[in-house]
């Protein structure tokens, strides 16, 4: 059946049907770009385009495939976060955010794109819930995560949402290389399908990051995923111990930083935790001007589209080694300034050198070896969180032999660097048919923010544009 210019097919099995002569499309074909996950990106996409559909141009046709529904990694339910945690990102940085473009030509366009994107920004989903006035009084304060997941939600809900509730199992090309699809399993069960679309869109964390030696399942080593399903069993923990517990959490990010906090909260003073980095010190980050520009409009657009200053600051003028700085500084090698705080108050957490590069479980126990000019030493604990980040190229596993071959070729095997400079102003893989949009490697090459929740509405901008 054909639905709104996607080809879905019933399929008896999940491998697609890579024959050329199994796509069909209508005589007049409307673009069709797939989105993998529906969390922010992949929602502000969908409300991007709603947008522009409703004010007469001509978009694509938006589908969007998770395993769980809408924002589910948010929400508590499904790990990565026990849903109390409170937003890194200012709410305000929400679906539309930073409601102004120069991808649509002229300023009328992105004013009148602007005001209908603020219907579904985060004070209208506070209106909407009565609850604005408290925010206000309350000081502006930053939602929980669960609390987010449900403005991502009520958004979804807005733009009606094209989700497919399934399992993806396989990501193929047609024979053609003109299109993707994608074999699908419903999540409740029902025959597999199979979807085509003119590009593809893959977002969400990707799967943890693992440490050499690392089993895949272990009761005392958790990673930045599965730790927040056992929280609880922490804290019920705490009353039950004869000694404080040694925990050792490897990770200099804000995950890392999420995860000795919540220990913190949950175990109180009956854990020494150890937060084990390459640096020895845990940096914060401090929020300026500059910096925040930089997330906001990363190549200087908006600032010459609107006559701002002409030394603006321009992340396509930094030095790639400049670039990486940055990104270290501001958003991966450091904690927010509210987790600084609560770990300064807590006389139970300290910073340890080194890199680890082996790790070793028994039944009891668990060995950390690490590396810090040259010289290797050793730590035990009773419990590790691996939580270095996750691997945005996670879905290499899931694509048709041809396509993995394909796709090696051009990235030198999946090279990360590699890709990170060949990603162009759309987020795409730049020179690769059918469009392939990475924004979760699209930092260094195009903007710190379109890896994280800091422009949602420009990363939409950028790529719907290209259709």
């Amino acid at each position: 059946m054909e639905k709104e210019g996607f080809v879905t097919k019933e399929a008896n099995t999940a491998q697609p049907d890579t024959a050329a002569s199994s796509v069909k499309h209508s005589v007049e074909h409307t673009p069709a770009l797939l989105v993998l996950g529906a969390g922010p990106k992949g929602v502000a996409i969908a409300a991007k385009r709603h947008m522009l559909a409703k004010l007469g141009y001509s978009v694509p046709n938006v589908r969007i495939v998770d395993q769980h529904g809408v924002a589910s990694h948010w929400s508590g339910k499904a790990g990565y976060t026990d849903g109390n945690q409170l937003l890194g990102t200012r709410p305000e940085k929400d679906i539309g955010f930073p409601y102004l473009s120069a991808c649509w030509g002229d300023k009328a366009l992105s004013h009148a794109v602007a005001k209908e994107m603020v219907h579904l920004s985060w004070q209208s989903y506070l209106i909407d819930q009565l609850r604005y006035s408290d925010w206000i009084d309350r000081g502006r304060t930053r939602p929980t995560h669960e609390e987010w997941s449900k403005y991502i939600q009520w958004v979804a809900e807005r733009v009606e949402l094209d989700l497919c509730v399934a399992e993806v199992t396989k990501i193929a090309m047609t024979a053609d290389q003109k299109h993707w699809q994608l074999a699908c399993v419903p999540s409740e069960g029902g025959t597999p399908v199979i979807l085509t679309g003119d590009g593809l869109v893959m977002t969400g964390p990707g799967t943890p990051l693992t440490i050499p030696g690392q089993p895949k399942e272990h009761p005392c080593i958790m990673d930045s995923a599965s730790f927040w399903l056992h929280v609880e069993e922490f804290a019920q923990l705490r009353s039950q111990l004869k000694k404080p517990l040694n925990i050792g959490v490897i990770g200099t990010g804000e995950t890392a930083a999420a995860i000795v906090v919540a220990l913190v909260d949950a175990l109180r003073s009956s854990a020494f935790i150890e937060v084990i980095s390459p640096f020895g010190v845990i940096y914060s980050r401090d929020e300026g001007f500059e910096e925040n520009r930089l997330f906001s409009d990363p190549d200087g657009r908006l600032a010459n589209l609107y006559g701002d200053h002409q030394h603006a600051a321009n992340w396509l003028q930094l030095s790639e080694r400049d670039r990486r700085e940055f990104v270290r500084r501001t958003d991966r090698g450091v904690f927010s300034l509210k987790a600084m705080k609560e770990i300064s108050n807590a006389e139970n957490v300290r910073s340890v050198l080194g890199t680890v590069r082996h790790i070793h479980a028994n039944d009891t126990t668990v060995r950390v070896e690490s590396e810090y000019d040259g010289q290797m030493k050793h730590d035990e604990y009773d419990y590790v969180v691996v939580a270095r980040g996750f691997d945005a190229l996670w879905f290499r596993h899931m694509l048709e032999e041809d396509t993995h071959a394909h796709l090696a070729e051009i990235t030198h095997s999946f090279d990360a660097r590699t890709i990170e400079h060949a990603i162009a102003v759309d987020l795409s893989l730049d020179g690769f048919t059918p469009k392939l949009h990475l924004p979760m490697l699209s930092g260094i090459a195009q903007g710190p923010g379109f890896p994280n929740l800091s422009c949602l509405g420009l990363l939409a901008d950028r790529i719907l544009a290209s259709y």
